[in-house]
């Protein structure tokens, strides 16, 4: 088991080591990339998979980001409507590699080149195997954004006020809005919030709940917003917290 980890560990380090890792943009990525991997094995754990199926868990969550670091190469942006989708990005490099590098066969292969492509956006088809592992990366990966949310690592750039409707009403009812581009700063912030209803695991939510994570959040993106729009914020975290 250890031995897969680190081989896993091995090859991503190995790719990335071609970028500038000592760039601050990059360096986050390198420990959202583990982050995930950790939190989707400990997710897998919970759901009490079998051992192969942990650490395959933990492959898919180490590489679901790689498309990163060549987006930020090229375009100098995280942002996919700006440059182009990660998480496409993330499987046309991993295709590439071949299933003999990392250990697997054929099938495995197309599990985790489908869950890496289908990370950030609804995965359409019917495999159950993809299924299950584009589920706990997604919770993954969401999961990590709370936590980073939460410690204040985001930051919001934009300088206008209110909102796109919308995005409010997309919020308010938990459906997705990860694909609009935010206008102003109350939509960055809701859009970065949004992480917490993507985490669909209960125990997840439970963590989310217990360690007060949407408070801080909100402390978060408050400080940033004029009174009306953090009236509005406010009231939106607030029905966000009585439906997780």
């Amino acid at each position: 088991m250890i031995q897969y980890i680190q081989e896993y560990n091995k090859t991503f380090w190995e790719f990335i080591s071609k970028y500038d890792t000592t760039n601050s943009n990059l360096l986050r990525k390198i420990i959202h990339s583990f982050d995930v991997a950790n939190t989707s094995f400990k997710i897998a754990c919970k759901l009490k998979l079998s051992e192969e199926e942990r650490h395959f868990a933990y492959l898919v969550g180490i590489l679901h980001d790689v498309g990163r670091f060549e987006q930020w190469k090229l375009y100098q942006t995280y942002n996919d409507h700006h440059s182009t989708d990660h998480g496409n990005l993330s499987f046309d490099i991993v295709s590439k590699w071949g299933y003999k590098k990392l250990f697997i066969d054929k099938e495995q292969f197309n599990v985790l080149l489908e869950s890496i492509k289908f990370h950030n956006k609804p995965y359409q088809g019917n495999d159950k195997e993809v299924l299950k592992f584009v589920e706990i990366v997604k919770n993954a990966d969401s999961f990590s954004n709370v936590i980073t949310t939460a410690n204040g690592a985001q930051q919001n750039l934009l300088t206008k006020d209110g909102v796109t409707e919308q995005i409010y009403e997309n919020f308010i009812n938990l459906k997705p809005i990860y694909q609009f581009s935010p206008n102003t700063k109350l939509d960055r912030s809701l859009i970065l919030t949004s992480c917490a209803y993507n985490v669909t695991f209960d125990f997840l939510r439970e963590e989310i709940k217990n360690n007060n994570y949407l408070d801080a959040i909100y402390q978060t993106f408050s400080k940033y917003l004029n009174e009306e729009d953090k009236n509005i914020y406010k009231n939106a975290i607030e029905i966000l917290r009585r439906k997780l």
